[in-house]
């Protein structure tokens, strides 16, 4: 048995490992774990590669495995840490632009003022869906994603889509939700650690 005590660095954000790491695809001596979000803050469990690989991992306290996390090397093959897809909901904020202009002769003034006032209640519907957003969401203890304008968040199964959309009726024409599967990891902050 293989044992992994420390984690090398992550493909994703270090260039050398994914030079290596490409290398290793190529000459078909990567291997893969595969592991279940619930259990990327194990710090002590048996797993086997793809390749039958037999690894137990001794990781120091608060460790936390993510995608593409190199957990051996050396000359003949690579371990990588690969995150199971699960189904999520994708919520998005819809943006809004007020393109309204008045013509009001040459009074650019008042032109500017208008423009002002529509930019500040676009913010304030904006403060006011996201607080209502984080609230529901929050209240039902589910880990986030925040990727530009849209909260990803794990779902367990299609149905929970019609949940939110009720949840959040009275934001319907500002929000839209959809489910997909893919590699989830919340930002750091935004999990919820079950107790």
């Amino acid at each position: 048995m293989l044992t992994v005590s420390t984690i090398l660095g992550n493909i994703k954000n270090n260039p050398d490992l994914y030079q290596k790491y490409e290398s290793f695809l190529k000459n078909n001596t990567l291997e893969t774990i595969t592991i279940q979000r619930s259990e990327a803050e194990k710090v002590r469990m048996r797993k086997a590669s793809d390749k039958k690989t037999d690894v137990g991992f001794i990781l120091p306290s608060r460790t936390h495995l993510r995608d593409g996390d190199v957990v051996f090397l050396d000359d003949s093959k690579m371990i990588i840490i690969k995150l199971s897809p699960e189904l999520v909901a994708i919520l998005n904020v819809k943006k809004y632009s007020h393109n309204h202009s008045h013509s009001h002769g040459n009074d650019s003034q008042d032109n500017n003022t208008e423009k002002v006032n529509h930019d500040h209640n676009s913010d304030d519907l904006l403060t006011n869906v996201a607080i209502k957003v984080g609230h529901t969401i929050g209240n039902l203890h589910r880990p986030l994603k925040i990727d530009k304008n849209n909260i990803i968040f794990p779902i367990q199964s299609p149905d929970e889509i019609n949940l939110f959309l009720r949840l959040l009726s009275d934001l319907k024409d500002h929000i839209e939700i959809r489910s997909d599967t893919l590699i989830f990891e919340p930002d750091q902050g935004f999990d919820v650690h079950a107790h």
